[in-house]
């Protein structure tokens, strides 16, 4: 592993860790990384790990490290977004995490509004922004998520998705270290699975700000990965309800979620497969990719079960309107057979 840091000894620790994984992001890493060292709160470090990108990303980094001591870049061979941001959390002198993607860019007072609300309320251990969406031109696009302001306080908002937007969060270093920091497991919804781990130990909050702009993109993890992405998070959320109930985490140490058939032996529990799947196809019927590819099988399995999925009859609508005329026709005929 090569590690180049250019930054000067500090008399203490900074205020703030910032911290922010590169792979292949030479086209946006100078805008969002710039954002950071432009923030009107200035007392932290901003460590960057450049993920053995291929692209020019590295020259760049360097480049930028120069400019400011208060960048810390680690360079190696890829190990993937978990290793990277667990490397980083090991890392960190703050008492406080700023998360960044390198595809982003932070409002000028995002870490000055962030560290004065955490400092004022102690109850909190992670706090998000809300966000304005970006394009790949940097043009503001709709509609955009509003996060609420206390998204733990519902536990079946917890269940729908991520209460805060990733790369906008700031959160308490110890807290983070003390749950263990990212799961590999959990490959593409790591940060989902650590706020529901998170939210038996702290409040969860949001500023009503947008204070980040958020890259939408047909690259991005949630289009690429989404099939995955999906099913990690639905195996958090019954990982998370059996905590609820008073049963021990089944994932602590393990780096791989089991095989859909092996589900239900891994929990100790008959119908946890079928709950997943269930939670699985309605999360993913607004994908298009997903409504023309492999996992649509899923979809005429679930839709097969007995209990259908919520939906379904928009679904058909939504096939037709694709052109599968043939799938939409094997979705309604499913669901007619089952009921």
């Amino acid at each position: 592993m090569t590690i180049s840091r250019y930054r000067m000894p500090m008399a203490s620790a900074p205020a703030l860790s910032v911290i922010m994984s590169v792979y292949n992001g030479a086209r946006y890493v100078y805008a969002a990384t710039q954002s950071i060292l432009a923030q009107d709160f200035a007392d932290f470090e901003f460590l960057i790990v450049n993920d053995g990108s291929v692209d020019n990303s590295g020259d760049i980094l360097r480049t930028l490290a120069l400019s400011d001591n208060r960048i810390r870049l680690i360079e190696r061979k890829n190990r993937g977004l978990v290793a990277s941001l667990n490397e980083m959390v090991a890392a960190a002198k703050a008492p406080y995490l700023a998360r960044m993607d390198s595809d982003d860019i932070a409002m000028p007072t995002r870490f000055s509004r962030q560290t004065a609300y955490m400092a004022a309320h102690p109850e909190v251990g992670i706090l998000g922004t809300n966000t304005h969406d970006i394009d790949d031109r940097g043009r503001i696009v709709g509609p955009t998520t509003d996060y609420p302001a206390h998204p733990a306080m519902d536990p079946e908002r917890l269940k729908h998705g991520p209460p805060v937007c990733h790369p906008s969060v700031m959160m308490r270093t110890d807290l983070i270290r003390q749950l263990g920091g990212y799961r590999p497991a959990f490959r593409h919804a790591e940060d989902y699975e650590l706020w529901l781990r998170a939210s038996s130990h702290c409040e969860i909050a949001n500023l009503t700000e947008r204070l980040m702009l958020y890259r939408r993109s047909e690259f991005q993890v949630s289009e690429v990965h989404n099939f995955e992405q999906a099913t990690a998070a639905a195996v958090a959320w019954h990982n998370h309800v059996r905590q609820r109930d008073g049963k021990p985490d089944l994932f602590d140490g393990v780096t791989a979620l089991p095989e859909f058939a092996e589900i239900d032996d891994f929990f100790g529990e008959v119908g946890v497969a079928s709950a997943v799947r269930k939670m699985l196809v309605e999360q993913l019927r607004y994908s298009s990719g997903v409504l023309r590819g492999d996992a649509f099988a899923l979809m005429i399995e679930q839709a097969g079960s007995g209990t259908g999925f919520k939906g379904a009859g928009r679904t058909i609508m939504r096939l037709a309107r694709l052109g599968e005329f043939d799938r939409a026709f094997a979705l309604a005929r499913r669901l007619m057979l089952a009921f």
